[in-house]
């Protein structure tokens, strides 16, 4: 006879995996009611069907003592099955569910153990209204660069605090108008450079003021060594923090290697941006994480004002439960 035990959110869809999997002839044992949901022990003299020995026979004849299989729970499969719905890598969506059966097992609320399992492999570091260095924010294009730069800039202001927005226009796009334009200021307020020994001038005058700022750095791909080769020069000469800003949209397996490339130059932290046009996210948490980049803010809406929130694990959580929409981690944005 071989026994298994089967979690499910009630006895009659525990009963249907049993029987699924056994078939007819399988016998319930016993039955209790846990965190979440039930489980249910059922047996068999069939060996098909998926059968697990509660232990490997390889390892018995060793003489060997095996640590014991972890007993499947309703919140676990719960937190996997939303963080692959919303793309994230399989491997990655196991971790995180394993991690929060650790952490948030006692809760019935999925989000509490997600947010568990989030904790346990990312850092969150938002950025203050005046930064303690002058950032520079990178990124590819189209991800919002310059509206990420607009919104760091009216956050500190709301503060009661000033950081200078800088285009840094090397590419001769116009980035100056673009950003005195999310502003609402005119061009001539906005400090805008096209070279940059006009960027190192500036930034010295800054410096001498005892000022920060916030330079928005010309779009940059990540797949092309010359454009990476060119910011690792540039970030080795100034004065700055490198911060990311990357959409959540886009295959994650492109999110992780472009986070990755960034990570390489010195990237640290990043700002999550069109959180509100995707529905599914799960792959740039997942990117993040395995680049070893901090979550610093997370763009939740369009707006300049109040559009950014500081990142954390819960609101993470949040934004990752089945087509959560993104204004339920609103609560806070500045």
């Amino acid at each position: 006879m071989r026994m298994k035990m089967f979690a499910a959110e009630s006895l009659e869809a525990a009963k249907a995996l049993i029987f699924a999997e056994m078939g007819d002839d399988a016998i319930i044992l016993s039955e209790r009611e846990v965190p979440g949901g039930v489980e249910v022990r059922a047996a068999t003299d069939k060996m098909g069907g998926g059968m697990v020995p509660s232990e490997s026979r390889i390892l018995t004849r060793l003489g060997a003592n095996p640590a014991p299989r972890l007993v499947e729970s309703p919140i676990r499969n719960r937190v996997r099955d939303s963080l692959l719905w919303h793309g994230a890598p399989e491997r990655f969506a196991e971790r995180i569910a394993d991690a929060g059966l650790n952490g948030g097992f006692e809760s019935k609320e999925p989000g509490s153990a997600l947010a568990a399992g989030l904790d346990s492999a990312l850092t969150c570091d938002p950025i203050p209204p005046v930064p303690h260095r002058n950032i520079v924010l990178v990124g590819a294009p189209g991800h919002g660069r310059t509206a990420t730069a607009a919104k760091l800039t009216r956050r500190a202001a709301v503060a009661k605090a000033e950081v200078l927005p800088v285009a840094a226009d090397l590419d001769l796009t116009a980035g100056g108008a673009q950003l005195a334009a999310y502003l609402e200021k005119e061009q001539g307020q906005i400090r805008s450079v096209t070279t940059p020994d006009d960027l190192f001038a500036t930034l010295k005058t800054i410096q001498a003021a005892n000022q920060r700022c916030i330079i928005d750095m010309p779009a940059i791909i990540p797949f092309d060594q010359e454009d990476m080769a060119s910011l690792q020069d540039l970030l080795a000469v100034i004065d700055a923090e490198p911060v990311l800003v990357i959409s959540a949209e886009g295959h994650p397996e492109d999110q992780a290697e472009a986070a990755k490339a960034f990570a390489r130059c010195g990237v640290r932290r990043a700002i999550v941006t069109k959180l509100d046009v995707t529905r599914r996210r799960g792959g740039i948490v997942s990117a993040l994480i395995a680049a070893k980049i901090s979550f610093s803010h997370l763009a939740i809406t369009p707006f300049i004002g109040g559009g950014l929130v500081p990142a954390t694990p819960s609101r993470l959580a949040q934004l990752l439960t089945e087509d959560a929409p993104a204004h339920v981690a609103l609560k806070g944005a500045a």
